[in-house]
């Protein structure tokens, strides 16, 4: 299992899953998603449905925030992971659509058949994120959002990393990828316009952990990050197919 409630020591993270404390900062980029899901809808008509797809769905998270900010009714949630055992997983949910697959193939639907793709915390594994980042161009309708995020380090930091990789491995990492926020906007913007940029734990964790438990503390977060995304241990970027 995945994460064990413990009613002695855990709280409901964002009112939607066990942690240690309230408003847990690494988890802040799946409340985000599912608040622009919620804007994004009040521009559709009510008695639609879409398809979001998220590759790399993991534990389901994403799929748990949406049904948590009360919109899941609204997709059709398809999951694409390459463990066969997702399905299995403490967020699986018989309504949604939890399918094995190889993000860096070719994804299992029709041209430009998919309203959203969300892919969280995934190009930095793979070794040819760009198979993906034309994939999913491929599969998203006109005027569709792909939602990305990755983890992000200043250009020096960056450089360094990439030539101890190159030249060390990974030494227990599994971030085969190194990006900067110029670089995942570049990958990104052969196919994609941007729409919008956030970044997230510009300051977290450590010696800060408890102010994770107030509300205010993930506010002023969010805010900076929206602010400096490029100072922030990650990103999430909203991007839609170029006409």
């Amino acid at each position: 299992m995945f994460i064990q409630y413990r009613p002695d020591k855990d709280v409901w993270a964002y009112g939607v899953e066990p942690a240690k404390v309230r408003y847990r900062l690494r988890l802040a980029r799946y409340p985000a998603l599912a608040e622009y899901l919620q804007a994004w809808l009040k521009q559709k008509p009510e008695n639609r449905t879409f398809t979001l797809v998220d590759v790399g769905v993991g534990f389901g998270r994403t799929f748990l925030y949406v049904d948590a900010a009360g919109i899941g009714d609204r997709f059709e949630m398809i999951g694409i992971d390459i463990d066969p055992t997702r399905k299995n997983d403490v967020y699986a949910n018989p309504h949604w659509n939890i399918r094995q697959g190889d993000a860096q193939e070719r994804l299992q639907f029709a041209d430009s058949s998919v309203d959203v793709v969300v892919s969280e915390q995934l190009l930095e594994h793979l070794d040819y994120p760009a198979n993906l980042i034309t994939e999913v161009h491929r599969i998203l309708k006109p005027g569709g959002l792909f939602i990305c995020g990755v983890p992000i380090f200043p250009r020096p930091v960056a450089k360094v990393r990439r030539w101890l990789v190159r030249h060390y491995g990974l030494r227990g990492s599994e971030h085969v990828q190194t990006y900067t926020l110029h670089s995942i906007r570049s990958d990104l913007a052969e196919h994609f316009d941007e729409v919008a940029c956030r970044g997230f734990r510009i300051v977290s964790g450590g010696l800060l952990r408890q102010l994770e438990n107030y509300e205010w503390w993930y506010r002023f977060n969010r805010r900076l990050g929206e602010w400096l995304p490029s100072l922030c241990i990650e990103v999430q970027l909203i991007v839609v197919p170029k006409k």
